[in-house]
């Protein structure tokens, strides 16, 4: 969530909202342990988004935690209606200000969680490659609360982009978890546009603890330790895919923003469910 809130802004050049309604809140944490990402409080927000300032306009990242959220309370009890509304209206407030807003969300059957998804445009699933893992995915699909029942019942519209497997390492286990993944939920992984038989993933390095630890890019890692590289070179190659998917990517050329550049096209408003 925190690597592609930095991606969105430094590559992309968006306007990155943070919805931040895991418990604990990681992502908060993380993304405000600089000065890089902010959480906006007491800002007045502008009647219409031509009155924006140049500053308003310039590609950040904001991050606003569920507890700060009027509205979202931590637990949604029986006003799940009510909580469903809020952020509905949430959401709204904020489109005309940001470009991409990412929803950090707990694990189903949370109701935050069914929420989030029956508002977001797009939905991505990180899940690690463990049996336990395996064996919540195909309620996470297929659950009462799962995707395809959030789409028929509460939002059509919902694009699941599929599953990422998330701190991968070239281990025999590792390497025989991904083949059952592969056999159990091969439909459900995001295709790897370099690799027509395999799916994105995303390995366990290093650099990306760093950077999460120090609340910045593991480009800003990159730029300092040769080392790290290898790091963004994968990640990058995860986001650039998913970007694709979100139509964020802005055409490359003369002018176009370059790598940790912000490029100068907007980019459409997403409500992503992470």
């Amino acid at each position: 969530m925190c690597q592609l809130a930095h991606y969105l802004r430094r590559v992309c050049g968006a306007r990155v909202l943070v919805l931040d309604l895991a418990e604990p809140a990681c992502s908060t944490a993380s993304l405000t342990r600089t000065a890089r990402a902010v959480i906006p409080c007491g800002e007045r927000v502008p009647a219409k988004p031509h009155t924006q300032t140049g500053r308003a306009r310039t590609p950040r990242i904001q991050v606003l935690p569920g507890c700060a959220a009027h509205g979202l309370p931590s637990e949604v009890g029986e006003g799940r209606a009510r909580y469903y509304a809020n952020m509905r209206h949430l959401l709204r407030v904020v489109t005309p200000f940001v470009d991409v807003c990412l929803i950090d969300c707990p694990p189903l059957p949370d109701q935050r969680a069914v929420c989030a998804e029956a508002n977001a445009d797009a939905m991505l699933s990180p899940i690690v490659l463990s049996r336990e893992a395996l064996d919540s995915t195909d309620d996470l699909i297929n659950g009462p609360h799962g995707v395809r029942n959030v789409r028929a019942r509460l939002n059509p519209a919902l694009r699941f982009f599929g599953l990422l497997p998330n701190m991968v390492e070239d281990t025999p286990l590792q390497r025989a978890q991904a083949r059952v993944l592969q056999a159990q939920m091969g439909a459900w992984l995001i295709p790897d546009p370099r690799d027509p038989d395999g799916f994105l993933q995303m390995p366990h390095l290093d650099a990306i603890a760093q950077a999460q630890a120090a609340g910045v890019s593991v480009l800003n890692i990159a730029w300092r330790d040769a080392a790290a590289r290898p790091a963004w070179r994968a990640m990058r190659h995860c986001f650039d895919a998913i970007a694709l998917r979100l139509d964020c990517v802005a055409a490359r050329g003369p002018g176009a923003g370059t790598e940790g550049e912000p490029g100068v096209n907007p980019v459409p408003v997403e409500v992503v469910r992470v």
